[in-house]
């Protein structure tokens, strides 16, 4: 979900925008906040507990760097802390993300989780911050922003001094590899921060840079898991299911999709210009996919492995539920790559056509590869059916063709489009159509 509330870039360290500015284009909120938050009422820490102690005992627990913030401030703020507001941002490697915020408000103790997507540092808004003088080495950045004479040099200590903050500070979170993070802190008391209350907060850096790179690792394992994988598969490889050979057999919905001519078109276009259209294409048929609940299991160049699991006590309605997820994420392709093709043209770009297969039966869905590099996948007839069924979409003319077996599952009539010879089968197999997409 995209940010629309235009102080949240305010609250993560850059300055206020409109909603639709360069940086909120930048922001995703994963996680909202509130009084109390969706995780239920939080057991707020001791406050006897030495907020260090607290972080190498007690914090283990914390598998989120949203529930940690939020309970660390807690604390220091029951330990006679006056803090308004704290910010925690962390830079992370992922293919999309550079990093991710969590923002606490005393007056809004469930704190607020944003994803920052790439682009964001190259934002005005962000060179204008004091992120960078922090990833680049600095060892903190204090502003008295109750004082008159105190240089506004950054555009959001203005909007932090509108918003009654009197003291600002940024300090650096260092990670084991050497990762610049920071923290910011900051409080609307008269006077601002103390040294002593100073320096408590910088002591607790390490303990707390540790929690956090151990919170962040984990997660950003499971993010690239994935990502690259697929939510589903990312998950079984998380929960340990990593042995070469090791299988499970289930029933699915398979989908195969290429793009038709993509010969042609690699020999004609710039190699950037191919890789454009790929990660459009890609981008619509994802979607179309994951919104209907399917796992992307693969990419094989301009080509596309699904599966929409067939799930649930009753085998017949788990078939029908699995086709009817599948056809409809097929139709939304249709939708969205015919809404790509016209920007396409505008621009004067060649447009993307392409097919679509669909099956259902049997898989093997698990590890295989070689002793040192492992694929997990679903493999077996079913997996070379659609594959062989694709190929006739460009003979036969149409976007989405599926199996006799897969029209006899689904809740619809599809149209038959006769019987074709296909590679590595002896009988011809039956091929139907959605009858709105001929």
């Amino acid at each position: 979900m995209t940010s629309s509330d235009p102080g949240a870039t305010v609250k993560i360290g850059l300055p206020n925008v409109d909603a639709d500015s360069a940086v909120s284009r930048h922001l995703r909120v994963l996680h909202d906040g509130g009084d109390t938050g969706t995780d239920g009422p939080a057991a707020r820490p001791d406050p006897a507990l030495p907020p260090i102690t607290w972080l190498l005992t007690e914090a283990s627990s914390h598998t989120s760097t949203r529930t940690l913030i939020r309970d660390l401030s807690a604390l220091l703020s029951d330990r006679g802390l006056p803090l308004t507001r704290v910010t925690c941002f962390v830079r992370t490697l992922h293919p999309q993300t550079s990093g991710s915020s969590v923002v606490w408000l005393r007056d809004r103790p469930d704190p607020r989780s944003l994803r920052i997507l790439r682009g964001m540092e190259d934002t005005p808004a962000f060179q204008a911050s004091p992120m960078p003088l922090i990833f680049e080495g600095a060892a903190a950045i204090r502003r008295r922003l109750d004082l008159p004479e105190q240089e506004l040099d950054f555009p959001v200590l203005a909007d932090l001094r509108d918003m009654g903050i009197t003291d600002y500070v940024a300090m650096p979170l260092a990670f084991s590899d050497g990762m610049i993070n920071f923290m910011t802190w900051a409080t609307d008391r008269a006077g601002g921060f103390s040294t002593e209350e100073l320096t408590v907060l910088w002591d607790l850096l390490p303990a707390l840079a540790l929690r956090i790179e151990v919170i962040e690792q984990r997660d950003l394992t499971r993010q690239l898991l994935e990502v690259y994988l697929g939510r589903q598969t990312g998950r079984r490889v998380l929960a340990g299911a990593i042995a070469r050979g090791e299988t499970a057999a289930m029933r699915a919905a398979v989908w195969y999709s290429d793009i038709k001519d993509f010969t042609v078109l690699s020999d004609k276009l710039p190699r950037q210009e191919i890789i454009d259209l790929l990660n459009s294409y890609f981008e619509a048929a994802v979607q179309a996919v994951e919104e209907r609940g399917g796992e992307i299991l693969k990419f094989l160049g301009d080509g596309m492995l699904a599966i929409f699991p067939a799930e649930g006590p009753d085998d017949r309605l788990a078939d029908r539920a699995a086709c009817a997820a599948a056809i409809g994420a097929a139709r939304d392709t249709v939708l969205l790559v015919r809404a790509l093709n016209r920007r396409r043209l505008k621009q004067d770009k060649p447009v993307v056509d392409f097919g679509i297969a669909l099956h259902i039966g049997e898989v093997g869905y698990g590890n295989i590869g070689g002793l040192e590099r492992l694929d997990f996948t679903v493999i077996g007839p079913a997996v070379n059916l659609a594959s062989r069924i694709e190929g006739l979409t460009r003979n036969l003319g149409v976007r989405v063709l599926a199996s006799a077996e897969f029209a006899s599952a689904a809740d619809e009539t599809l149209t038959a489009m006769g019987r074709h010879p296909v590679k590595g089968l002896e009988r011809p197999v039956a091929v139907f159509a959605p009858s709105d997409l001929l």
